[in-house]
């Protein structure tokens, strides 16, 4: 209980002051769209990346990438579901902090075998990613969403089954409903009243989430627009650029817990809200 307190505490400490910095712009709330061209999307998103240089983002061997990949027991298992539009399975490590400064080179043990990103996934860009632009982190038995200028939430379901969960069930109203600030106080007293807890038609809906086997999870992800500079060896990186940002509520599973601290998520996307750019 202490340890999530503390965690909680510094999520907080460093969102809230995300948010004080800059003008937030949210996905809008528009009419229901489930069908979305991804390939317009990744084309978008590869197209973005290759004119910006991320210096906090590090690589991974092909080696490591390997080590990364779900169980073939797992693949072969779900197999049909991954068939489906809009699904995905990923396994996260456990956070050990290895990634948590650019500036330093980590040696102890728990580093050197360490796989970069390992520890963060992105919903939205259906890859790895750094801990500033995650929607999802796995630390210390916990799932985490601190993602940087985002208003997320996590919901704990039940032992219900994913492929049949969508937005009309139970527990997902109040993600469904839920209409996030655009003025940085506002966003902010959302964010700390979502840290606490917030308790609606017998579920609770947090920010800071404990990992259990076959336990059947939800997730809205608003990822507001806007820019956030840090510099890097005497030049400024905006860090959300080329980050695709919208709204986005999924569903997922922890389908396996392995020895080596790792979990295994199998996901589903439920409904998507396209941004529009001003």
């Amino acid at each position: 209980m202490k340890k999530s307190f503390i965690l909680i505490v510094i999520v907080f400490s460093i969102t809230t002051s995300s948010f004080s910095q800059v003008a937030l712009s949210p996905a809008p709330k528009l009419p229901k769209q489930v069908e979305q061209n991804s390939n317009e999307r990744n084309s978008n998103r590869e197209r973005t990346r290759n004119l910006n240089f991320f210096p906090f983002k590090a690589k991974r061997t092909k080696d490591q990438d390997k080590k990364l990949r779900p169980s073939p027991e797992d693949l072969s298992k779900f197999a049909d579901f991954l068939r489906k539009p809009r699904t995905g399975i990923f396994r996260l490590m456990n956070d050990v902090g290895c990634d948590s400064n650019v500036y330093v080179i980590h040696v102890d043990n728990n580093c050197q075998n360490a796989i970069p990103g390992s520890s963060f996934y992105s919903f939205r860009e259906r890859e790895y990613t750094s801990a500033y632009l995650s929607d999802i982190r796995f630390k210390d038995g916990l799932l985490i969403t601190d993602g940087l200028l985002s208003q997320n939430i996590l919901v704990r379901l039940g032992n219900v089954p994913l492929e049949d969960l969508s937005t009309a069930s139970e527990g997902m109203k109040f993600l469904v409903d839920f209409v996030p600030e655009i003025v940085n106080t506002k966003a902010t007293r959302q964010y700390i009243e979502i840290v606490k807890g917030i308790k609606a038609d017998r579920y609770e809906y947090r920010k800071v989430i404990p990992a259990t086997e076959n336990m059947t999870y939800a997730m809205r992800i608003i990822a507001y627009r806007g820019s956030f500079y840090r510099s890097f060896r005497g030049w400024i990186f905006d860090l959300i650029s080329g980050d695709d940002r919208f709204d986005l509520i999924v569903g997922f599973r922890v389908v396996r817990k392995d020895e080596d601290g790792s979990v295994t998520i199998l996901w589903k996307e439920l409904e998507t809200q396209k941004v529009i750019l001003s």
